[in-house]
């Protein structure tokens, strides 16, 4: 499949039809000790399906550009998987509803050097309102990749991604619980297993946000805040666990292993020790996959941190994309 649809990825490539997306632009920001603006040789380029921040239509639905047979194909094949997906995963059916702009799909291609620096793919409508962001009917649920070069040697080209797993497997389900979504860990210990954290957006008045877990039968909920508080990206973003701890969970027990999900991103990242492969909190590990042809690779868009390691002196393609699940009122 990587050599029928790397043909058709090329010639859109080289007709112009790929443009920068959001990520790219991150991705330079965040370049240490470099001043570069983008760079479409080098950096990377998508020819998306639609733009979500625009509402628009991409170049991949447009039948007047490139092998748009090739691309129906591979479609087709996708949605056989997200199908699948919405019938074996827990609580996720709505992957399989088909509608105007719910199911994003790309071709994706980094350049000689491209990366991409650890991001999560989808956060809580909560924090996207609270960045001025409308919500939307649905969100990102599951990311998946299916990788274009066929004769990619990982020792000599690199580009491999790189996901930051939990290195204790949870005790319930990641992601979502229903329209609440995950924001965070609590580290598992020698007594204590894996923990999601959730986010509860619904109480009433202007504080309205509250972080819970679930107790061991699944079902009853534990909360963290012993007062709602207001929804801020400040809170998530500026300053990492320490600040979280201090100001979002009540119990010194639970601070202690509390973890967001995201590394934080803004300024303030500078003043906060480096992190390695074992995360702020210790609880993580890191896996690489390289980036060899004919790879499907899937996994949650909201719990899974992940980067692109750089690619060394050639392209790496890919096709690349999100299904989409309804989000619940």
């Amino acid at each position: 499949m990587c050599c029928t649809y790397r043909v058709p990825c090329d010639a859109s490539q080289a007709a112009g039809h790929y443009k920068a997306d959001a990520l790219a632009a991150y991705g330079q920001k965040t370049k240490a000790g470099t001043n570069a603006g983008f760079d479409p040789a080098n950096d990377r380029m998508v020819m998306p399906s639609f733009f979500p921040s625009k509402g628009t239509d991409g170049p991949w639905v447009d039948p007047s550009l490139g092998d748009s047979q090739a691309r129906a194909r591979f479609k087709r094949r996708m949605i056989e998987v997200r199908s699948l997906l919405a019938r074996e995963l827990q609580e996720r059916p709505t992957l399989v509803v088909e509608g105007s702009q719910t199911h994003e799909m790309s071709y994706s291609r980094y350049g000689p050097g491209a990366s991409l620096p650890r991001h999560t793919d989808e956060h809580h409508n909560e924090l996207k309102k609270a960045s001025g962001a409308a919500a939307k009917p649905t969100r990102r649920s599951v990311t998946w990749l299916v990788y274009l070069n066929s004769d990619w040697d990982v020792k000599a080209d690199g580009g491999e991604l790189r996901v930051h797993e939990r290195a204790k497997p949870p005790a319930e389900r990641v992601g979502a619980r229903g329209r609440d979504l995950q924001i965070g860990w609590l580290r598992a210990t020698s007594q204590q297993s894996e923990q999601p954290v959730f986010l509860d957006a619904r109480r009433p008045g202007s504080d309205n946000c509250c972080l819970f877990v679930l107790q061991a039968d699944g079902v009853t909920r534990r909360d963290l805040s012993a007062k709602p508080f207001a929804a801020t990206p400040a809170l998530y973003l500026a300053g990492g666990d320490f600040f979280a701890r201090k100001l979002l969970v009540d119990r010194p027990a639970d601070a202690e292993r509390f973890h967001l999900i995201d590394a934080p991103k803004s300024a303030a990242s500078a003043f906060l020790p480096p992190v390695g492969e074992a995360g702020e909190d210790g609880g993580e590990r890191v896996r690489d996959i390289a980036p060899e042809g004919g790879t499907l690779v899937l996994f949650d868009s909201v719990s899974m941190p992940h980067e692109v390691l750089a690619t060394r002196g050639r392209e790496r393609y890919a096709c690349s994309g999100w299904f989409h699940e309804r989000v619940e009122v």
